[in-house]
């Protein structure tokens, strides 16, 4: 059995065209909707819509919050209430359009046995494929310079740029093909070890039976895979991507509701990503090994001392 926990925030009609997506796979599916505190009432609006429809269940979160902590929310009550086989975590905004989806999953196991599962990920907005999002995993070193460039990027001028980059599908493409190719990422070949994208990722029963709430939580949004991908290469476990699975992400769909400014939305981006950044460094330095203490010499008392002591 597959699990599909969606992360709901306003966007309503995405959410229900997700849904519905699943709906139409075959094989024994579960949906599991959490609304992370809309503002708009569309939780309760998704309660209505598929209020006693089998195999559906929406989960009000009081708060929002955020990516990690909403998510895990979802997956820890998929586990506890079905212990599924393979639990899918997927954005409101990503669509399924194999129909086979949830039985190739099972196939991908079966051929090779993994903790965290990726699909292709082609963006709507920009035909870019999204994952991986990077070949190689982040260390210390690599966080701290991705600090000091979000640093850099938060200088209204570039900020404006970044904007403007954004908002445009072809400029955005343009941006996003030269960098996937700087780091030599090939969407359409399997890899091991790399950093998948969030939109949609796959855990087996083996890694939820150890980690029921998956995401690291002390980020808010943004980073949460490169977390991810730190945490389970220590742990040494087994993270694919495959091409052969495949879901469409229309991408920053809640983001535009929350903030029609682009320039705000990209000033909402920046602050997360900093935060979820230094989470991240204050997480590696924790796991970093202690300075053994100095050794003590030993005390070598004056003879005239030792007389006195000894008489």
């Amino acid at each position: 059995m597959t699990a599909f926990v969606i992360l709901h925030y306003r966007a309503i009609d995405s959410t229900i065209k997700c849904v519905e997506s699943i709906k139409a796979l075959k094989g024994d599916n579960k949906i599991v909707i959490v609304d992370n505190a809309s503002p708009d009432d569309t939780g309760r609006q998704l309660q209505l819509k598929y209020a006693g429809e089998e195999g559906i269940t929406i989960l009000m979160n009081p708060e929002n919050s955020g990516f990690a902590r909403g998510n895990n929310f979802g997956v820890h009550w998929a586990w506890e209430h079905f212990s599924p086989d393979f639990t899918v975590v997927l954005n409101d905004d990503v669509e399924i359009f194999q129909e086979d989806f949830s039985l190739r999953i099972q196939e991908i196991y079966d051929r090779r046995p993994f903790d965290l599962l990726g699909p292709d990920i082609v963006s709507v907005f920009s035909g870019i494929h999204q994952s991986p999002k990077r070949m190689s995993g982040y260390d210390l070193d690599a966080v701290r310079r991705k600090m000091a460039y979000v640093r850099r990027s938060s200088n209204p001028i570039l900020l404006l740029l970044s904007s403007g980059q954004k908002n445009s599908p072809a400029v955005w493409r343009y941006f996003q093909r030269r960098s996937r190719a700087k780091q030599n990422i090939d969407s359409a070949s399997p890899a091991e070890g790399a950093v998948l994208h969030g939109a949609c990722v796959i855990f087996s029963r083996r890694y939820i039976e150890r980690h029921p709430e998956p995401f690291y939580a002390k980020t808010f949004m943004y980073f949460e895979m490169e977390i991810l991908e730190w945490l389970c290469r220590r742990e040494g476990c087994v993270s694919i991507y495959e091409p052969s699975i495949q879901v469409q992400h229309y991408q920053y769909t809640a983001t535009r509701l929350e903030y029609i400014s682009i320039l705000r939305r990209s000033k909402f981006v920046i602050k997360c990503l900093y935060q979820s950044l230094e989470a991240a460094e204050a997480l590696m330095l924790s796991a970093e090994p202690q300075p053994a203490p100095m050794p003590q010499p030993e005390l070598a008392f004056p003879p005239s001392y030792a007389a006195v002591m000894d008489s």
